[in-house]
């Protein structure tokens, strides 16, 4: 079965790169620095339908891009979650939270106000998670 992402995803995301593993997105909030990372396998929701090799690559694509992210953005708090209610297919959110965020100290997930990102800003933002997606294919991957 060749892989779809699912339809709300994206609706909500702009396609960031490909990673050995998973599909990287940014989410379409201009309020946070959002990225959601896909594995690109068909059919799965869980991430024990991983098999051993594939849930040890996914932590690594999720780790490298959190803490590379926390970098480059100067987070307070890095916000990860797989969540899954309302997109059924395995993705894991990385979500870059500060002190004085519009959500702070409270879930993005219930925060009213999000904003979309302007035509400018969401090209910067996708340069920006770009590079670390073209690092990591150039081996710097920390495994």
């Amino acid at each position: 079965m060749d892989f779809k992402l699912d339809k709300r995803l994206k609706k909500d995301t702009f396609l960031i790169g490909e990673l050995p593993l998973s599909r990287v997105l940014l989410m379409n909030v201009s309020n946070f620095p959002w990225a959601i990372l896909v594995p690109k396998i068909s059919g799965i929701s869980e991430l024990y339908e991983l098999d051993f090799k594939q849930q040890n690559i996914y932590q690594a694509e999720c780790n490298y891009i959190s803490r590379h992210m926390s970098q480059i953005y100067g987070a307070h708090k890095m916000n990860i979650a797989s969540l899954g209610n309302l997109v059924p297919q395995l993705h894991t959110h990385i979500i870059v939270r500060y002190k004085d965020d519009d959500a702070w100290p409270g879930p993005v997930w219930s925060f009213q106000n999000m904003l979309p990102y302007s035509d400018d800003e969401s090209k910067l933002q996708i340069d920006k998670i770009t590079k670390l997606v073209d690092h990591y294919e150039q081996g710097e991957n920390y495994e």
